[in-house]
């Protein structure tokens, strides 16, 4: 596989000058090669960059496109979750707020039975009790 490779890159170095101003002959081909040598119509397909442009020429107007796509999309994706809130959070507050009142009766109704239950007895049982001792005594 790399000998196909260094072929097709010889192939490619003889089609083309790679270095400005170098005019010299294509270096001839090893000799200690198996395989025949590649013909350019062989490599017609493999794209070649023949127009040579500065970096600094297009970032500017790459970058401040590239900032307008991303304030578009964020601006998108916010509106979005804006409209995915309007939505669902009315429904989740009120499943959990049925939720919390479940909870909160089933805690009152414990409460009262083992702490407000024995109370409300004692209370009725002391106007008998202090009548009963009253009767006694008389």
């Amino acid at each position: 596989m790399s000998d196909k490779l260094l072929e097709q890159a010889d192939a490619l170095m003889r089609r083309r000058v790679f270095v400005a101003g170098a005019n010299s002959e294509p270096a001839p081909a090893p000799q200690n090669q198996h395989r025949a040598p590649a013909t350019d119509s062989a490599f017609e397909d493999v794209p070649v960059l023949t127009d040579v442009v500065a970096a600094q020429e297009i970032l500017p107007q790459t970058d401040a496109h590239i900032r307008q796509l991303l304030a578009e999309r964020q601006q998108a994706l916010t509106q979005e979750i804006e409209t995915w809130l309007d939505e669902q959070l009315p429904q989740l507050v009120i499943r959990a707020m049925d939720g919390i009142t479940d909870h909160l009766i089933a805690l009152l109704a414990n409460r009262a039975r083992d702490d407000l239950l024995p109370r409300l007895e004692a209370a009725l049982q002391a106007p008998e009790a202090i009548k009963a001792h009253a009767d006694s005594t008389e």
